[in-house]
């Protein structure tokens, strides 16, 4: 049986790639016009192929949510004095509705909805503008079409794709990240990964599908759901979501009850899903599915945190994650900032890191980072991704290091640490 090895991924490991990371992504949201976008009367956000603002004729109520949006940024900016892109979604999602300013903000705004309704609209819009800004800076956010990489270099990742190339051939490597983005499922088609990474999602046998248009040409592409297998060595749990998930909802009347969770493609948007089911005569047909218009992912400091027991899937991740870390030999943490209160309560709950050894891979440690690591009592390797070494980490034969801890005399004492 392998051993294995538990990571945990922050947006720093992104970063590297022009992802925006904390006051990147606050910045951007804050100065955030709606000059490249606009939303369709569906209430999804979209783009044109020109670059230029889409434009339907007339200003959709989605378009007006988005002004009111913008409002409230804004707001929150000056009466909290400074803006967190985490801490926003909080508001509007538990504070804002009792907001005597909000209400006067949203009074000039209202059409045909109540003031609760339009705040109670908001997280729509706001994931989406979140969703938005997830791109390199290439302005990639899917990577399905990138070729697969050979050889002996990737920029900015070389380093540490050669470490978890050689770790993961004698071991399972557990990787939870924070993350949104699809970055690292792009690291599955190079010579490093070798195409061993899975996520719990499977396409084969799928029943869903998404509505693929084509040159005027709508077809059906089958979409990958979650089935919660892993059977390879490289396993990706993605805890806080992405932005390629999509829940897909079954109605009876105006009652839509979650399924499914999904994984869109490039191409097929949220909101034009269908399911192959038998009908009363028992053929087949497709059932169409109305009710997303956007990714589903957690954001928000405490508003994720109310979602982690979705029986659909986020109780599943964050069970393993649990499970994960009381199996690993050791734990390896990158460019995570360790401000997540309920995460960091996970792993000192769940990884022994009293008699187990931890490592945090971070150029430019904070002071929360500092502070985990403490409490850990792990190495903080102060060095860039594409500069990472085994040496880095760990000092001894590799196989014995890894191997069961009964396999060998010395144990845990044999470590010692390479000094920078």
């Amino acid at each position: 049986m392998r051993s294995s090895i538990s990571l945990l991924l922050g947006a720093g490991f992104s970063a590297p790639m022009g992802y925006p990371i904390g006051n990147q992504l606050n910045n951007l949201l804050l100065n955030c016009t709606g000059d490249e976008f606009a939303f369709h009367s569906n209430g999804s956000l979209v783009t044109s192929t020109d670059g230029k603002k889409p434009y339907f004729g007339h200003k959709t109520s989605y378009d007006i949510r988005f002004d009111f949006c913008k409002k409230m940024i804004k707001y929150f900016k000056e009466s909290r004095g400074n803006f967190d892109y985490e801490e926003f979604y909080d508001f509007i999602k538990d504070q804002a509705h009792e907001d005597k300013q909000v209400e006067l903000l949203a009074q000039s705004f209202v059409i045909d909805e109540k003031v609760d309704q339009l705040v109670y609209s908001l997280d729509n819009i706001y994931t989406q503008l979140i969703s938005y800004y997830l791109k390199d800076s290439d302005g990639n956010a899917f990577y399905d079409n990138s070729g697969y990489v050979i050889g002996s270099f990737f920029p900015k990742y070389t380093g540490i794709l050669n470490y978890l190339n050689k770790i993961s051939e004698k071991n399972v490597l557990n990787i939870h990240t924070l993350n949104h983005d699809l970055f690292f499922e792009r690291l599955n088609n190079t010579e490093w990964l070798r195409g061993e990474l899975c996520d719990g999602f499977e396409e084969l046998g799928s029943p869903y599908y998404g509505g693929l248009e084509v040159n005027g040409r709508v077809y059906h592409a089958r979409l990958e759901r979650y089935t919660g297998n892993y059977r390879k060595n490289l396993r990706l749990y993605k805890l806080h979501g992405s932005r390629d998930y999509v829940v897909y909802y079954t109605f009876k009347g105006n009652i839509g009850k979650p399924e499914k969770y999904l994984k869109t493609r490039f191409g097929i948007g949220f909101s034009d899903l269908y399911k192959e089911k038998e009908n009363d005569n028992k053929e087949l047909e497709y059932e169409f599915s109305p009710s997303n218009y956007h990714a589903d992912f957690l954001t928000g400091t405490t508003s994720k945190i109310e979602r982690y027991n979705d029986p659909l899937l986020y109780k599943d991740l964050f069970k393993l994650f649990k499970h994960n870390l009381k199996e690993a030999k050791f734990l390896l943490i990158i460019g995570y900032g360790g401000k997540d209160r309920e995460i960091n309560k996970m792993i000192f709950e769940n990884f022994n890191f009293k008699n187990k050894k931890s490592f945090i891979i971070d150029p430019f440690p904070g002071e929360n980072v500092k502070e985990l690591s403490a409490r850990l009592n792990s190495k903080i390797i102060e060095k860039q991704l594409e500069e990472i070494q085994l040496t880095d980490i760990i000092i001894w034969d590799l196989e014995t290091l890894l191997a069961p801890a009964e396999s060998h005399a010395g144990g845990w004492l044999g470590v010692f640490w390479k000094c920078n």
